[in-house]
């Protein structure tokens, strides 16, 4: 058996230009340096922390399909696959089948390079001597690092449910772990981040706060973990974590005095396509977008409501590919005066499933009147749009002359989500000239670049999320009404399973929510449900109108049957642990897991 030794530097860990570690199994050493040299400072021991963060920020510059977050979306019944004949990706997750035998080979490789940086900075930090730091830093840094290795523990289980564990940074070639070894390290992970960072760190914009981990981002996440794993696997506990532990922990974070977290004052005003400058205020005039008609302004990036998330500064190196991936798409691919102030020409991969829309528009519960409802999706082509959704009659479409791109869109639905939307911009009042990305006219120093010039958060717990778990722990409607109440809807009179799942639906709605909340509540019947919800819903395919349709003997059901929702290991790497990585169940065979060129049935 071979062992592995990773023994990774300043120069291997920093924040920028940093190596990646060619692959979890491979044998040579990337330096020869270790911690007799580095670090010896307190300046180091943060260089190590920035670096657990900084994997997390490199998976939004290249494929989308890196991030959990994009698969969820997709592979729920919220989305279609969408995009071209050639986003083959897209269509595949939306199956739960995949393109290629190593598509997770990018993934899987990125994700244990940030749990390596973990384990790294945990070793190195907790050796220094005490009186090397100043104050409480130590804690301070040694609990974000707990955090972010809880994180890409949490990232790998959901993705491929079991996987060698290695919680130190030498390790031996060894089979996957079992799952309540994996869910006791995330605990043990969560729990001791909540002892360490100092309760101070709550929500804060400062420079050097914004996008860090918190003890009450520790306590959401694990909250969503715990949830996750005792409905998915149907236990009462989780390595010995009460549901009474949760709610402290839940309740903690959710005391705004503490943790300085909270609701923004209206849910759309979170989300980048309400920004001023799209909308014309910045500049002293009315572009007439739906932002001015309802008199909204975002609050920008790291709201108050951002209790986790991969922030990006308009100052920094990073930036977001999500909203090029999911962004619309037109044939003069950019931005013009039927797609504003959305930045079309992008992928157009992830069309609004219409009969998601459908089943809001007709809630009694919900309906039009819900400000979530156009806050979350827009609707185009006032005469296809309509035509093939006869329910929406009186549908408001937000861009009636939008095209698209006859040519290259598959299952368009005329449906596009819109907190991750691309979102374009005028140079001035005047309109002189049409700018690809709004970020550009807020600093002119980002990118106008449709891809590079994405600089909003990916968000991966908002302050409503916690009080939605809260709400379903408890069995009350606290949150759930405080929510009902910002979208301008009554309240509830009293808790019901089925209004919290509504609840959480709707104030989620396109967020990525929505696959893991079916698997945990259904583990056995999530496919089915989300192949009901999807099937025979309205889709243009290449211009021509038909209907949502599975693939014969691989339909959705079918496939979450097999993988539970689950992805493949990559075969790579599964070769290189020299027989001791096994595959994941469902992708045994080629001719049941993958995805080519003519696979659509329309």
């Amino acid at each position: 058996m071979k062992k592995i030794i990773f023994i990774l530097t300043a120069c291997i860990l920093a924040v920028v230009s940093c190596d990646k570690i060619d692959s979890l199994l491979d044998t040579k050493n990337y330096q020869k340096a270790d911690t007799s040299s580095f670090p010896q400072t307190e300046k180091d021991a943060e260089q190590l922390v920035n670096s657990a963060y900084s994997t997390m920020h490199s998976l939004y510059t290249g494929s989308i399909f890196r991030i959990n977050l994009f698969r969820r979306m997709i592979a729920s019944d919220d989305y279609y696959g969408g995009g071209s004949t050639s986003s083959k990706e897209t269509t595949a997750a939306d199956r739960l089948l995949a393109p290629s035998m190593d598509e997770d080979n990018s993934p899987w490789k990125s994700y244990y390079n940030g749990l390596f940086r973990c384990n790294f900075a945990l070793e190195a930090i907790t050796a220094m001597e005490d009186d090397k730091f100043t104050g409480d830093n130590k804690n301070w840094f040694l609990g974000q690092v707990h955090f972010m290795r809880a994180f890409w523990l949490w990232e790998l289980a959901e993705r491929y449910e079991t996987f060698p564990l290695t919680l130190s940074t030498e390790v031996e070639n060894m089979p996957k772990a079992e799952v309540d070894e994996i869910y006791k390290a995330i605990g043990d992970d969560l729990v001791e981040a909540i002892k360490l960072i100092p309760g101070k760190y709550g929500y804060s914009r400062d420079n050097n706060l914004a996008g860090r981990a918190t003890k009450y981002a520790a306590e959401a996440l694990l909250g969503r973990v715990w949830l996750f794993y005792t409905g998915f696997y149907k236990k009462s506990e989780m390595a010995g974590i009460s549901k009474a532990q949760v709610i402290s922990y839940l309740e903690e974070c959710a005391n705004t005095s503490v943790s300085k977290f909270d609701l923004e004052d209206d849910p759309r005003e979170i989300w980048p396509y309400t920004n001023t400058y799209s909308s014309g205020i910045e500049y002293g005039a009315d572009f007439d977008t739906y932002a001015n008609h309802e008199n909204l302004r975002w609050v920008g990036n790291h709201s108050k409501e951002t209790v986790w998330g991969v922030h990006f500064s308009l100052t920094g190196n990073g930036y977001n590919r999500l909203p090029e991936w999911i962004g619309m798409r037109n044939s003069a691919q950019r931005p013009n005066k039927d797609s504003y102030p959305y930045a079309a020409g992008s992928n157009g991969n992830a069309p609004v499933n219409p009969l998601a829309v459908k089943e809001w528009y007709e809630d009694p519960d919900y309906g039009p009147q819900d400000k979530r409802f156009y806050g979350s999706f827009l609707a185009a082509n006032e005469k296809k749009v309509k035509a093939g959704n006869p329910w929406f009659a009186d549908g408001y479409v937000e861009l009636p002359n939008f095209p698209g791109h006859d040519s290259k869109e598959i299952e368009r639905t005329w449906f596009y989500p819109k907190k991750y939307q691309a979102v374009a911009c005028y140079s001035d009042g005047a309109k002189s000239s049409l700018l690809n990305n709004f970020f550009n006219a807020v600093n002119g120093a980002v990118s106008n670049n449709p891809k590079s010039g994405n600089k909003n958060d990916a968000i991966y717990i908002r302050f409503a999320d916690v009080l939605l778990m809260l709400d379903e722990l408890k069995e009350t409607t606290t949150g759930m009404n405080r929510l009902r109440a910002r979208a301008g809807l009554a309240p509830y009179s009293g808790y019901t399973f089925e209004r919290l799942q509504k609840e959480r639906r709707w104030e989620l709605f396109t967020e990525g929510m929505r696959f893991n909340d079916l698997r945990r509540w259904y583990p056995e019947r999530a496919g089915e449900i989300i192949q009901q919800n999807q099937d025979g819903g309205y889709i243009e395919f290449k211009g021509k109108p038909t209907t949502y349709q599975e693939l014969p003997g691989r339909s959705f059901s079918q496939r979450y049957a097999l993988t539970r929702g689950f992805w493949m290991i990559p075969q790579e790497q599964i070769g290189l642990q020299e027989g001791m990585l096994t595959q994941n169940k469902g992708f045994e065979d080629q001719d049941n897991y993958l995805f080519v060129d003519g696979d659509l049935p329309y």
